[in-house]
């Protein structure tokens, strides 16, 4: 279960003996696109996603161990079974077990042994506490932060590596806000209603969780005060998320000497020595003021205070692989509190998630032998560079654009590179030491492993082949420090890409996403890095008014749709990937239409290309959630729901206006539509 600084871009007890016996097979649905799903009493030009999805909602309910439930969520659970399966043959104590399979497998069989789990207690803590209760000063915060860190738990800020924004081809150190136990900064100051009530709600899970743990419940109930206090003092010196979109904001490079300077009374040369980090002379402080604020907050609380906020942490970050009832606890505030979920997922679908988290790649080597291949790899590349292709017609044939600005978009989207299905550089988990029995003690060698990983590359040249993610992830995604896209083998199947579907279904669905992550190099925050990754403004001045024009009415577009409730969406938090949507659709159509070359392709199920390629698109976000998770990902998502993503994307496309035939004044025509790409 990694803790990891980013700064951008993401039960029955089971004895190993019985899996075999209560395994059970994957889910037989099949989740390719049919004209049965489609409500015909609903007019596609007056909500297309109601046309194309709510038959499906209907039968897809929400289940009682999730807050939401999509076409990804179908996608990532067929790949939960396939990892199962991989895991329990590698937790079978056979001869010839390879290394790797070994430690997967021990990983998989520590993580399922609820009894040992339940036996242990919360002792294997024992050690972190005490480490705790030993600090003699303030002075030794610097040191037990290191410690903690190491081993996943996220106190006070958060330390790691990644490219220097104004020279990308250069790893340095990172130093960025963190140490906070609720999602996101504004969970602590929004006064409405139902964040004053969740706040309270928070400090009574602190106060359970500490219970759990031994103290008496007048002690557990001060000292939960306590960690609210100290959190509330370090979100202060956070950013939100909108804010930390903007590159501008997290990108100020110092000495090792300047950092010191921001909070005196923390040695980070301590800290810096004793984490494994080389030596450096300079970082990126993310967050200046975080880190002025952090000084104030360690100045106004004693130690004692101190040592109750890290033992919060120790309790919060490793929870979940403690006895059922800390889990339990964490589940009722995190899971049915926070995100409106019933029940808590299965142990084996957590322990897979665990697993994918600490050793993805050596599951992913086998992972990706079973379902992809070279095959599927060459399909994917065949279709994107068909997409790069028409962003490249598409950004010569801008109206808006001057002919500078578009030499340096071409040079840049020339430059992008494109990773497709699997890394060519798997990770060395040689050093990683798995103990069958240990689940917490694997879980906190892996955070350690992975954290040393990152670290080495501090004052080394930027490694394109680390991927962020392994293979069987139902994810894609674009990094604009390093000019490339993502598309692991997880999402590269139906209902996204399917053999068995025409040209439209495909292009519409994987097309308009690979095309969507295309775009993300030219959104609000993609196009302001250049064609190596480097933070540099190459528009020309009337340009960049102009791009900002047309992506403040994206952003005034969704701003105006309804989230949940009272709540509308936030239009500048999720204007980047509403700009990659409308411009990743507008591109795949475009593909499409030279992949037919002027003929009109036959019309399918009454169907015509044209038709199908929308659908392909609302057919991948057709999803339903509980309202306590869509309140929570309105303030920290940059993501629009399904249906936004849909209905705004069409509405703004005069192509889909003709396919469907939609009446001028038909509520999916936006009468100002927006377009930036």
């Amino acid at each position: 279960m990694r803790s990891a600084a980013k700064i951008f871009i993401a039960c029955a007890v089971l004895m190993p003996a019985l899996w075999a016996q209560t395994s059970t097979p994957a889910p037989k649905k099949d989740v390719r696109f049919s004209p049965d799903l489609l409500d015909k009493s609903i007019d596609p030009c007056t909500d297309f996603y109601a046309y194309a999805c709510s038959k499906w909602q209907a039968q897809n309910p929400v289940p009682s161990d999730r807050p939401t439930w999509g076409r990804f969520s179908e996608l990532q659970e067929r790949g939960e079974y396939i990892v199962r399966d991989i895991l329990e043959k590698a937790a079978a104590k056979t001869a010839g077990r390879s290394s790797n399979e070994q430690k997967i497998g021990d990983y998989y069989a520590s993580c399922m042994d609820e009894s040992a789990i339940e036996k242990a207690g919360s002792k294997p803590l024992d050690h972190d506490l005490q480490s705790i209760a030993a600090l003699k000063s303030k002075g030794d915060l610097a040191k037990e932060a290191m410690r903690l860190h190491r081993e996943g738990t996220d106190v006070m800020f958060n330390f790691g590596s990644g490219s220097d924004f104004k020279n990308a081809s250069q790893i340095i150190a990172e130093v960025d806000q963190g140490g906070l136990g609720m999602p996101d900064r504004d969970y602590y100051f929004k006064d409405d209603a139902k964040s004053v009530e969740l706040r309270q709600k928070y400090v009574q899970h602190v106060q359970k969780m500490f219970e759990l743990s031994g103290d008496a419940p007048e002690k557990a109930a001060a000292e939960a005060k306590v960690v609210m206090d100290i959190e509330t003092g370090l979100a202060k010196g956070a950013l939100d998320q909108t804010s930390r979109r903007d590159p501008q904001k997290i990108y100020h490079k110092l000495s090792s000497k300047e950092l010191a300077t921001l909070s005196p009374s923390f040695n980070w040369n301590v800290y810096f020595e004793g984490v494994g980090a080389p030596k450096f002379d300079w970082l990126n402080v993310a967050e200046p003021d975080f880190v002025k604020q952090m000084q104030s907050v360690v100045d106004s609380h004693s130690l004692d205070d101190w040592k109750t906020y890290f033992r919060w942490h120790v309790l919060h970050d490793n929870a979940q692989v403690l006895p059922a009832s800390f889990v339990n606890e964490n589940f009722d505030f995190f899971g049915k509190t926070m995100q409106g979920t019933k029940e808590l997922r299965p142990r084996w679908k957590r322990c897979v998630a665990f697993a994918n988290g600490d050793v993805g790649d050596l599951i992913g080597e086998i992972y990706v032998n079973q379902t992809f291949g070279a095959e599927g790899k060459a399909r994917t590349l065949a279709m994107v560079d068909a997409l790069e292709k028409a962003l490249g017609e598409d950004i010569k044939s801008l109206p808006w654009m001057g002919e500078e600005t578009k030499k340096q978009a071409l040079v840049k989207l020339a430059a992008i590179t494109n990773r497709i299905g699997y890394t060519d550089k798997w990770r060395d988990y040689s050093k990683l030491e798995i103990v069958r029995g240990d689940a917490l003690g694997n879980s906190q060698r892996s955070n350690q492993n992975d954290l040393q990983r990152r670290l080495s590359k501090i004052g080394t040249p930027l490694d394109k082949r680390d991927w962020p993610y392994p293979p069987m992830t139902v994810n894609a995604s674009y990094n604009p420090l390093q000019n490339n896209i993502t598309f692991p083998a997880g999402i590269l199947q139906p209902p996204f890409y399917d053999n068995n579907a025409d040209d439209a279904m495909n292009f519409g669905g994987i097309g308009a996403v690979i095309g969507h992550e295309l775009t993300h190099g030219f959104d609000d925050q993609g196009s302001q890095f250049d064609a190596e990754g480097n933070l540099r403004d190459w528009w020309t001045a009337d340009d960049k008014k102009k791009f900002e024009e047309r992506t403040g009415c994206v952003k005034d577009q969704y701003g105006s749709f309804v989230a949940v409730d009272d709540i509308k969406l936030n239009g500048k938090l999720t204007l980047g990937e509403n700009t990659a949507d409308n411009g990743g659709m507008r591109i795949a159509y475009m593909a499409l239409l030279s992949k037919l070359a002027g003929k009109e392709a036959p019309a399918i199920d009454g169907l015509t290309a044209q038709q199908r390629f929308f659908l392909g698109w609302a057919n991948v976000w057709c999803q339903n959630r509980t309202d306590a998770i869509a309140r929570m990902l309105a303030t920290i998502d940059p993501h629009s729901p399904g249906k936004n993503r849909v209905n705004g994307t069409v509405s703004n496309m005069p192509e889909f206006r003709e396919a469907y035939h939609c009446k001028a004044d038909a509520p999916m025509v936006n009468q100002n539509a927006c377009r930036v790409w």
